[in-house]
């Protein structure tokens, strides 16, 4: 919650399965997330700042 936070603040894209969730409560992030399998993934640029952060719905492997 804490990084969604940050990133919300400092202008971080963040979104969830391709759909931007940048101008959303942390917690509307929290929420999708518990309803399945999520995979939290960063982009950086070139000196390791991250710049994007995608939250996306995993299957399970079988």
């Amino acid at each position: 919650m804490d990084q969604l936070q940050y990133a919300r603040e400092h202008g971080i894209g963040i979104d969830v399965d391709g759909v931007s969730y940048s101008n959303r409560y942390p917690q509307d992030v929290i929420a999708v997330m518990q309803r399945g399998n999520y995979m939290v993934d960063y982009d950086s640029d070139d000196e390791g700042r991250i710049t994007a952060i995608h939250v996306n719905h995993i299957s399970h492997c079988s």
